[in-house]
Parts: structure tokens; C-alpha cells; sequence
């Protein structure tokens, strides 16, 4: 594609253009952070290859990174000064309209070319540097260039840099996330795993037990894995009301061993003091940890479940046994 065939099509509408020259790209802050006094040109972030720059009266100068090949449109809000000075040859500049202009060149190892702009009414006055980026690193493809004054340009220009030296910061903590994350995982993984080799039984259990408003708890299994052991149980409602559940405790002579419990149902949104809400007629599976549950093999166990505080308590204390 040459800078010729663009320029014949001028009279399309810019804004289709527009759009078909923006795919969504990455693309970093651009300016350097300066004094108030000869202020720069800032681009505030997008996460396209789109840019806005923000030109205070006194007028600035920002830099474009561009790829070999690749046109980029330069737009101002008002129709340009007819005279673009630019200080090399290897970059192809033509009208896009009369108040844009496109600017590519073939050339991958171009060196950066400067060019003047102005608006008619000496509104925005910018020097622009083109500067031929390598291919896996961001470039923009529009930009657009909008008159602001200087605290507005200033203020934009400092929001940008910090966003600058932050995106390196934000994609070390996101990998270091994502690191945790594995080593987490993995860890889980092993000492799951340790656990099965060392005993994995499922012990058949058949407790159940209601309370006056039509609450029921049944109990029909254990799971024996390694040191520790979960009981698996279901809540059945039959009462009219939600059954809001708070508290699974397990007993064994009167002491709680029992560790997190679980609902296959998610909680009551935004109440961490619930374990989970059992709509009326509805039935839900649970499960409650016991860790080191070798210390309560072959002892009656009382498995207990009540509302906030201790209200609704349904208790399940026969047949209830690790072997």
C-alpha cells in the first residue's frame, strides 16, 4: 500500500477511516514529563493504538512510534496551515482532508524525522517526531490532537507518566500472581495426593435428625483422607422460611473438632458470617472438615447445625463413627 492510494481516497469519510486504521492494540504513554513553562504534548493512555494529545496554548512537542508500513493519521479538531516541514525524506507526509494528515514509511530502520504543524488559527502548534518502532512493540496508527490548556495538558501529562512507570510494576505483580497461583495449586496437588496414599476410605454412614420447623439433617457418609476426615451431609428444608446456615460444628464429647465447612450452594451475598442460605423445599449437599481426625477414630461424633446465633439447631448424634 503506498501514501498515493491513501491520499486518492481523501474523500471517503474520515471517520471510516478512522475506524478501519484503529484496531485494538496495545499502546504506552508517549511524552516526557517537562516543566509547566515549554510544556510537552501529552497523550493520555488508551489501550488501543489510538492516542489523544492534549496541546496547552503555548504549544509542545511529542513523539509517534510508528511500524515500516503502516499509515498514521494525524488529526486536529480545525483545518491545518498549509505548510508541514519536516526534517527528512523517509517518511511519505499527504493531506488526509484539510485537517489531518497521513504520514508512513517503508523504511524500517528510518531515523526519527520532526515535522511542524499548525492550525489555521495558530490554536494548536506542535512539533511531531516520528520514530520507526520495532514490530513487537506498540505503535499508533491514529492520533488525535486537541487543544487544552496548560494545566489541563500538564495534569494529563503527569497522569500519563505515572501510568507509564506503573505498567511495568502492574505486569510484575500479575505474573507474580499468576506464579503464586501455580505454586499453590501444585502445593495443593501434593499433599492431596500424599494424603490418598497414606488412607483414602469412604465410611457409610446413616444418621438423621429434624428440628421443630421442619429441618432436616441428614448424615450418609465420611471420607477418611490421610490424617484428616470430612463428613458429608445434606440439609433438607421443609419449612416456608429460608434456612440461613451459620455454624457446622462437629462434636465428640463435648468438644468442637470440627474445621471449615463447605455448602455446594454459595453464601448470602455480602454476609461472611453465613455458610449458605437452603431455600424453602429445597434440599443442599455439605461437607465440614475434621483435621487430624486419627484422634477421634472409633468415638461417637454429634454433628450440630444452627442459624446466627445458635437459633434453628438441628443435631445429629447416633450412628455417627470413624473407623
Amino acid at each position: 500500500m503506498t501514501l498515493t492510494s491513501v491520499t486518492s481516497s481523501a474523500a471517503r469519510s474520515r471517520r471510516s477511516a478512522r475506524v478501519a486504521l484503529a484496531p485494538l492494540a496495545a499502546c504506552a504513554a508517549l511524552a516526557i514529563l517537562a516543566a509547566p513553562a515549554p510544556a510537552s504534548a501529552q497523550a493520555v493512555p488508551a489501550s488501543r493504538d489510538v492516542a489523544e494529545i492534549l496541546v496547552p496554548p503555548q504549544g509542545s512537542a511529542t513523539t509517534v512510534p510508528l511500524h515500516a508500513g503502516t499509515v498514521c493519521i494525524l488529526s486536529f479538531p480545525e483545518k491545518l496551515a498549509p505548510h508541514v516541514l519536516a526534517s527528512s525524506a523517509d517518511f511519505e507526509i499527504r493531506p488526509w482532508g484539510d485537517d489531518s494528515i497521513a504520514v508512513r514509511t517503508d523504511n524500517a530502520q528510518a531515523t526519527p524525522a520532526t515535522v511542524a504543524l499548525a492550525t489555521v488559527t495558530g490554536q494548536i502548534k506542535i512539533n511531531v517526531t516520528l520514530r520507526v518502532a520495532p514490530a513487537p512493540d506498540p505503535a499508533l496508527t491514529l492520533v488525535r490532537f486537541k487543544a487544552a490548556s496548560e494545566a489541563e495538558a500538564f495534569d494529563a501529562q503527569v497522569k500519563a507518566e505515572i501510568a507509564r512507570a506503573l505498567a511495568p510494576i502492574q505486569q510484575r505483580l500479575e505474573q507474580a500472581q499468576k506464579d503464586l497461583d501455580t505454586a499453590i495449586r501444585r502445593r495443593s496437588e501434593r499433599q492431596i495426593a500424599e494424603q490418598i496414599l497414606r488412607r483414602s476410605e469412604v465410611v457409610k454412614l446413616n444418621s438423621h435428625a429434624r428440628n421443630s420447623d421442619h429441618v432436616i439433617l441428614h448424615v450418609w457418609r465420611a471420607l477418611l483422607l490421610g490424617e484428616d476426615g470430612y463428613l458429608a451431609f445434606e440439609i433438607q428444608n421443609r419449612s416456608s422460611a429460608p434456612y440461613q446456615l451459620a455454624s457446622v460444628r462437629v462434636l465428640a464429647d463435648g468438644r468442637n473438632v470440627a474445621g471449615h465447612a463447605y455448602l455446594s450452594t454459595s453464601p448470602a451475598a455480602g454476609d461472611p458470617t453465613l455458610i449458605g442460605t437452603i431455600a424453602p423445599d429445597a434440599t443442599v449437599s455439605g461437607v465440614v472438615a475434621i483435621p487430624l481426625a486419627q484422634a477421634v477414630l472409633r468415638r461417637p461424633l454429634a454433628l450440630e447445625i444452627a442459624t446466627p446465633n445458635g437459633r434453628g439447631t438441628v443435631r445429629a448424634d447416633r450412628g455417627i463413627e470413624l473407623r
